[in-house]
Order: structure tokens, then sequence, then C-alpha cells
């Protein structure tokens, strides 16, 4: 096997908020990026708190994996952690509030699939400086509820299912066979009833998945975001395993 050696690019040039998209952001936010800007969050807050603006600064946990923590205030495509519902007790930039207690989170990068991650546990607006265009954009919280929506009509369809599939990939920080192999014996002992396949490859390839036209809803045990970002590319039902090991926990079900 090949050893590979990760080094993060940073973004050289200083990130300065111009004083009138700062007085557009809400006053009490949570501040994210992506590793290229990371180092530069400290002085971002500063800036923020010159003009009376609460800034928190939070790990987050990764959706895939248990146990796997973010640098404080990197944002990840795959962190979709619910900071409106828990209590977060983190270093020098964050006070012991409770996680609900703030207005809108405040992205630092480009584009929008890092901090579209953000609304799918989260009815916050999400503000995104990008600091190469030096524009302010805003993802509406509103889009939260079409991935809850998405979500609940996922575990009713998995329900009713038959015949399940269970999607593995064997890429590097995505792959948990595992988690997916102890999922499938879980089902079998719930809902005996159902049939479990288990797909295992390194890229997903929804075209390809439409030979397998007997499957009736798949479970997606690779990146998270599949289950929510891609969900119309395909052409049968997805669900995250996050969601059926929920459903599984539940004892009305």
């Amino acid at each position: 096997m090949v050893d590979v050696l990760l080094m993060p690019g940073k973004y050289k040039k200083k990130i300065i908020l111009p004083n009138h998209l700062i007085d557009k952001i809400p006053n009490k936010i949570i501040l994210f990026s992506t590793v290229q800007f990371l180092h530069q969050l400290p002085d971002i807050a500063r800036q923020l708190e010159v003009h009376n603006k609460k800034v928190l600064l939070y790990k987050s946990k990764n959706y895939l994996y248990d146990g796997l923590i973010s640098e404080k205030g990197q944002l990840l495509g795959c962190n979709m952690e619910n900071f409106v519902a828990k209590t977060v007790h983190e270093g020098s930039n964050a006070d012991k509030n409770s996680g609900a207690d703030f207005d809108a989170f405040l992205y630092i990068g480009d584009g929008m699939f890092h901090p579209k991650a953000l609304l799918i546990n989260n009815d916050r607006d999400v503000y995104c400086y990008d600091p190469k265009t030096n524009k302010l954009g805003i993802l509406d919280k509103k889009i939260h509820k079409e991935y809850s929506s998405r979500r609940k009509g996922g575990m009713i369809k998995f329900l009713s299912s038959g015949n399940i599939g269970i999607l593995i990939t064997t890429k590097i920080g995505q792959s948990n066979p595992k988690r997916a192999q102890k999922l499938k014996y879980d089902i079998k002992a719930r809902w005996p009833d159902k049939k479990v396949y288990v797909f295992y490859s390194d890229e997903i390839s929804f075209s390809e998945l439409e030979n397998f036209n007997f499957i009736d809803i798949y479970i997606n045990a690779a990146c998270s975001r599949i289950g929510h970002d891609d969900t119309k590319r395909a052409e049968k039902s997805i669900i995250n395993i996050a969601d059926v090991e929920d459903l599984l926990k539940d004892s009305t079900v």
C-alpha cells in the first residue's frame, strides 16, 4: 500500500472583512471555514468582536465515524452535527451556553458544498463569505426543512421495503464495512422478512445501481452526503446508515 501524505494548502492573503458586510451578519454566530482558511479564524473572530459580534468556535464531530473530531472551526463536508440542540463546552472562544443560543453560522470559504452540511441538522441561516471574491451570500435555513423532509421520506420507504441494498465504498476516510455488516445483522434480527444485499465498490455509480432493479431502497454507508445531496440523482431511494440505526433504536417502530 502506498503511503499518502496530506499537506493543507493555506490561503496566504490576509482576510479582512469589510465593515459594510460585517454589519449584515447577525450578532451571535458560530464561525467555520475549510482547512485553507483555518489559520486565519482567530483574527477573523477578533475583527467581528470589534463590531460587537459574539463569535463561537467549536470542534465538530464527523457524521460517519464516531470519535473523529475536526479542528476547532474546521468544517468538513461530513460535519453535520446538530448545534441547535446540543450543549457545547469548548475552549477560550466559546462560552458555556447552550449550542442553541446563536443566531446564525458564518462560513469563510468558497463553494457551497461545505456550508450546506450545516443545514442538514440545523435550522439556522448560513452566511457565506468568499475571501477570493469579497462577496457575502446566505444559505437560507429553509433548506434544512427540505433535508428533513427527504430524510423522513426515506425512513418511511425503508420500513415498507422488502429488498434492502447496503452501499459500502473502499475509499479511505469513507469506508466503514464493519459498521455496515453490523447493520445488516441488526436489520435481519429486527425485521427477519427483509432481504439485505451488500454492494462493495470504490466508486458508487448510480447508473450501475439501476441494474439491480429488485432493490427497493439503498442504505448509504459511504460518504454521508450521498444520502442527502444525491437522492435526486438516483433511480431508487437512498437513506443514510445513521437514519436506519435511529430506527433500530426506536422501540415503537
